[in-house]
């Protein structure tokens, strides 16, 4: 099982960061190698999205089921995808009432041996480029 994890301390309420997080069809706009994005359903506290990466000819398509506790955590699990498991989770604590902690923890494993040797780093370059996305985003939305 692999893992990438994240954590940065932002001059950004909680609640701002989380509402950049959460709006998933910005995606394609600001994040790098993500190409297409989509919500699928909501209801609720539970959204099912799809995210499609490509990065080095590695192009795969991805469905989460996200769980939202507003403004503290979003908890992802995998639907369907190029995956055996994917375990994600984002976490927003306050440190002020103008900044906060970010925390990404992903766990994954591919389908398969071969896939897994070659794009776990590729993929694991993606979601740690895309983490630092949201804070280029957020200066640029809330600077």
């Amino acid at each position: 099982m692999q893992q990438v994890s994240y954590t940065v301390t932002e001059p950004f309420s909680a609640q701002q960061m989380y509402a950049l997080v959460n709006d998933i069809n910005a995606y394609p706009e600001f994040v790098p190698d993500c190409k297409k994005t989509g919500i699928i359903q909501q209801m609720g506290n539970e959204m099912r999205a799809y995210i499609e990466v490509e990065k080095l000819g590695f192009k795969k398509r991805f469905i989460t089921k996200n769980i939202q506790v507003p403004h503290s955590q979003i908890l992802m699990e995998l639907v369907e995808g190029p995956f055996n498991e994917l375990k994600g989770q984002w976490s927003f604590t306050p440190v002020t009432d103008n900044s906060c902690t970010i925390e990404f923890n992903l766990k994954f494993e591919f389908k398969s041996r071969l896939l897994e040797a070659a794009f776990s780093p590729i993929f694991k370059d993606i979601m740690t480029n895309m983490v630092k996305a949201f804070s280029r985003r957020a200066q640029q939305v809330y600077g």
